[in-house]
């Protein structure tokens, strides 16, 4: 069972319906309930099986509640989070207000940080083995690694994110965490939050592309982990 946050529109849809047509049921959290009711009608119309969960990532009782739920009804078999929810209220560093700094950072740090502790928790409790681990996608972004005007907290946010991913890696390592850690970091997709940024449809990648990166990288052979993969179009400039 797949737990895919930020599941009711984008990368988060297409993981969700790439995930169930590989025979994954999928739990599509979201603090939209509606889009990610949405998601479950879309996977269940193409032969998927999954359920939708309103779910606000910054609130840690919420995701201790997801998570402890998933765990008491699927066990083991609650083997996957994609830790794809992600917010962008772009301003440049001499206008942004503190809400929008710290909301930013509560989406796309601390709400990762809340689910993949949760996670390895549960992992733990149900006695998996650490040969035959679960696994945390950590969707970050090439904003951990480029810089761009007008959107200090994102870029910040997603270069803090990147390394609680690296830094979960190498504890899942050296504590015998019976999970396994891979960082995707994508270009700009099409998805609802690049509208405000305005760029032409063939300066962005289909989010079912990089779907398929995810289920790439949790369908490795268990002893056998994709650390970090940047994914863009070809015309994108990277390293910038």
């Amino acid at each position: 069972m797949a737990l895919v946050t930020g599941g009711g529109s984008g990368l988060g849809r297409a993981t969700c319906l790439e995930l169930a047509e590989r025979g994954a049921h999928v739990l599509a959290a979201d603090i939209d309930a509606d889009g990610a009711k949405q998601t479950i009608a879309m996977v269940e119309e193409a032969g998927g099986r999954g359920e939708a969960v309103t779910l606000d990532v910054t609130d840690r009782a919420a995701v201790d509640r997801v998570v402890g739920q998933a765990s008491a009804t699927y066990s083991d078999r609650f083997d996957l989070l994609v830790s794809n929810a992600g917010t962008d209220r772009g301003a440049d560093l001499v206008d942004v207000e503190d809400d929008q700094w710290h909301g930013v950072f509560g989406v796309n740090v601390h709400g990762p940080m809340y689910l993949a502790r949760a996670f390895v928790k549960h992992l733990i409790a149900t006695g998996r083995p650490q040969t035959q681990p679960g696994d945390i996608v950590s969707i970050v972004s090439i904003s951990a690694l480029t810089v761009g005007a007008g959107a200090g907290a994102y870029n910040a946010s997603k270069a803090a994110m990147h390394k609680l991913a690296e830094v979960m890696q190498t504890e899942a390592r050296e504590r015998e965490w019976p999970v396994r850690v891979s960082i995707i970091d994508p270009a700009a997709m099409n998805t609802p939050m690049m509208d405000q940024w305005g760029l032409p449809d063939e300066k962005m990648m289909d989010p079912r592309v990089v779907a398929r990166v995810i289920s790439t990288a949790v369908t490795l052979p268990p002893d056998t982990v994709l650390q970090s993969a940047v994914i863009t179009k070809r015309i994108e400039y990277y390293p910038r």
